[in-house]
């Protein structure tokens, strides 16, 4: 697969540039580097809990926040079509998984399970059902970056607090910068959709690949 002009959109189709003439997507850095210190802070103590530290990769409910910073990252990051249907296909499955688990974890804490249910249904709604665009992409990169701040921001008010809560504060706030940077670069454009139709093609030659057929 041939690899996007340095001008080109991340979900566009290959070889389709800028009408600007083809700028560097300054963004890239910014948002990719935030993303995976956000991911990286999973696995760093972020709170004392019954005076032990609490690390956010064992406990799956907080996950999602360290998990799209990866994500959006990878979609940031990807070159070539296939890199970037894989990631945004990460990202419809990543959404749909935050729906799920908001809705088993409401029984249990109410307060947690609403908001990310509120969260996952924004999300689902910008990103569609199947097709999307790549500004839709970058606004909800901004949505979870400006929720991502909020909830660190309250943890790294506590006394309890540690230095994994601190970077994730502001690798989120990294985030946010490189997403509304990524949002004004594609102000010069107009938004290109990858059709359901085309998602199915690649989804379907993914699997192929997967699967070895």
């Amino acid at each position: 697969m041939d690899e996007l002009e340095p001008g080109a959109t991340a979900v566009d189709p290959p070889l389709l540039r800028v009408a600007a003439g083809g700028r560097i997507r300054r963004h890239r850095r910014v948002t990719a580097l935030s993303g995976i210190l956000l991911f990286a802070c999973m696995f760093l103590p972020a709170v004392q809990a019954c005076g032990q530290p609490l690390t956010p990769y064992e406990v799956p409910p907080l996950a999602p926040p360290y998990v799209f910073g990866l994500v959006f990252a990878l979609v940031a990051i990807a070159r070539t079509s296939r890199g970037v249907w894989y990631a945004v296909f990460a990202l419809h499955v990543l959404v749909m998984l935050v729906v799920v688990m908001s809705v088993a974890m409401i029984p249990i804490v109410p307060e947690l399970g609403i908001l990310e249910l509120i969260i996952g249904v924004v999300l689902l709604l910008l990103f569609g059902l199947s097709g999307t665009t790549e500004p839709r992409v970058a606004v909800a990169a901004i949505v979870v970056a400006l929720v991502s701040m909020l909830w660190f921001g309250l943890l790294a008010a506590a006394d309890d607090a540690l230095i994994g809560v601190y970077l994730s504060l502001a690798s989120s706030a990294g985030l946010l910068l490189g997403a509304v940077l990524w949002l004004r670069e594609l102000s010069v454009r107009s938004a290109v959709e990858v059709p359901a139709a085309v998602a199915r093609r690649r989804g379907q030659a993914a699997w192929s690949d997967i699967l070895g057929r």
